[in-house]
């Protein structure tokens, strides 16, 4: 038997990414659900969870999953906020995934760098003959948060796969270690295969042949490129926060103010902000303008927000000066680049 498993259990303390919580936040909206409790509770504003690359401790986004639960018993709340997730959301862990040679490759690449996602859970894949298995490992005692995080991550799992091989995947069978939910068809019509719940373990088992499906967008030059990235990105998260790290942070909390509101919350002067960072190899202007675009694509993903609120969260002052410079920066409109996250989501065959 073939068994590769890079699974190690999450500290509580350690940080992770804050998307998962943002997706979360922006699920509830959209359903009319409150998250203000959470976010009292747990003191995690919205403004943090939307900066770019902001990081939490694990025992903050448990805290504030479980107070989302209290205030919000809707038993399909996972599996609605799984059904957000595409490929994109992932920054390069899911580039490298997508531009992957095939489904064992992409499978390694998710194991291997599981940590620069926000999933509680790890993955081992096994291959026996003509069989393999993708399990999903956690180490948290039974009850709802537990529950919670084991269908999203299973959902979010099952619809990136399906995304980076553009086809719906056959699987032969799906155990689930969590209690049979009121919407167990839902799940059952999303995998297309007999699904058992209160399982030992939360596992889908497939043949071996699926593995090997080519990949639509493979590229070996982007895949190498993004694996390297990956590593230097854990690296860093295991080390010291940069001081350019620390100049994004204040830009987004600044709201774009320009240099002098970021060194004044950085208590500097201006001209040694510019000389650290050029010792870091950046610049004021040119993090601005990235955390203006990463901001800008992930804000456009979101329907809910029009380009006037946008345009302000972004510190324009109208929405038609926004316009322009995501164009000059993406080549496309505004319009237009969230019509193709619409588009790129429709295709995706559940």
């Amino acid at each position: 038997m073939d068994k590769n498993n890079n699974f190690s259990s999450i500290s509580p303390t350690g940080l992770r990414p804050a998307l998962g919580l943002l997706i979360l936040c922006q699920t509830l909206e959209e359903l009319g659900l409150d998250h203000e409790a959470a976010s009292a509770i747990t003191g995690l504003s919205r403004r943090e969870l939307e900066t770019p690359g902001y990081l939490i401790r694990s025992d903050q986004e448990i805290a504030f999953i479980k107070a989302t639960l209290a205030a919000n018993p809707r038993p399909d709340l996972a599996y609605l906020v799984g059904r957000r997730y595409h490929f994109g959301v992932f920054g390069i862990w899911g580039l490298a995934l997508i531009c992957s040679e095939n489904l064992q490759q992409a499978f390694q690449v998710a194991q291997e760098f599981i940590e620069l996602t926000h999933s509680f859970v790890g993955l081992e894949l096994n291959v026996d003959g003509a069989a393999a298995s993708l399990a999903l490992r956690d180490n948290y005692p039974a009850g709802a948060v537990r529950n919670f995080v084991v269908e999203r991550d299973l959902i979010v799992t099952l619809v990136v796969a399906t995304e980076a091989a553009a086809q719906k995947l056959p699987l032969m069978h799906l155990d689930v270690a969590i209690p049979e939910p009121a919407h167990a068809k839902e799940i059952e019509r999303l995998v297309g295969c007999p699904v058992v719940f209160n399982a030992r373990h939360t596992r889908v088992n497939f043949a071996r042949e699926i593995l090997q499906i080519t990949l639509p967008q493979a590229n070996a030059v982007t895949w190498s490129a993004c694996v390297r990235q990956c590593r230097e990105l854990i690296s860093r998260q295991h080390g010291e926060r940069s001081f350019t790290h620390r100049v994004q942070r204040a830009i987004a909390d600044s709201a774009f103010k320009g240099i002098g509101a970021v060194a004044q919350r950085l208590a500097i002067p201006e001209r040694t902000l510019r000389r650290l960072l050029q010792r870091e190899g950046a610049s004021y202007r040119a993090l601005s303008q990235q955390l203006r675009l990463d901001l800008a694509q992930q804000y456009l993903a979101d329907d809910s927000l029009g380009l006037d609120q946008l345009a302000e969260k972004l510190g324009y002052s109208e929405a038609a000066n926004f316009s322009h410079a995501f164009k000059r920066w993406s080549g496309m409109t505004p319009g237009e680049y969230r019509l193709s996250c619409k588009h790129a989501n429709s295709k995706i065959p559940l």
